[in-house]
């Protein structure tokens, strides 16, 4: 033969059952599908923590900040609850599901115009304004009572498909997870 060349010459037996252990481990999706999952919600998180990636979010009115310690958005109780505390991922047979359960997360990761939800009508207690008494009675306020950007949290970034294709390589050809 003529040129340069490399000869390679292997036990058979091992290559056969290194093919073997990679094909038992792409006969289920879910160990994939869960390092994909996970990538992904770090990712979500870390949007949380930067506020807003690639784009930053919009920030919060001087209204808000007056109500708010810290003005962080949406993140004010971390891990302990709240939007940012509430992120998972949840495998299923053939696919991986990045959310929360909370009912108000589209409102933020779509935002809302201030009445979109219509009118309710709320108790008010009584009490003192500018130093005159006020009777309880009842008020109809619009829900939301103010417009509220959209700060689109649950986002699949370039460099998470990046992490994905290289931790799906290391679990095809090592197992490692």
């Amino acid at each position: 033969m003529a040129g340069a060349f490399v000869e390679l010459k292997s036990n058979v037996k091992q290559v056969e059952q290194w093919l073997r252990r990679i094909a038992q481990r792409m006969g289920t999706p879910e160990p994939g599908l869960r390092i994909m999952g996970e990538i992904v919600r770090t990712s979500v998180i870390r949007n949380f923590e930067t506020g807003g990636r690639p784009k930053k979010w919009k920030g919060l009115k001087p209204s808000t900040l007056s109500r708010k310690r810290g003005g962080r958005v949406l993140v004010g109780q971390g891990f302990a609850g709240g939007l940012m505390g509430s992120i998972h991922a949840r495998v299923a047979r053939d696919r991986v599901f990045v959310g929360t359960n909370k009912v108000y997360a589209a409102v933020h990761q779509f935002g809302a115009r201030k009445g979109q939800f219509g009118t309710i009508t709320t108790k008010v207690g009584a009490h003192t304004r500018r130093g005159r008494t006020v009777r309880a009675h009842t008020r109809q306020m619009k829900v939301p009572w103010g417009d509220i950007p959209a700060r689109p949290f649950l986002m699949v970034q370039d460099e998470d498909w990046r992490e994905m294709n290289a931790a799906l390589a290391d679990y095809v050809v090592r197992g490692a997870i």
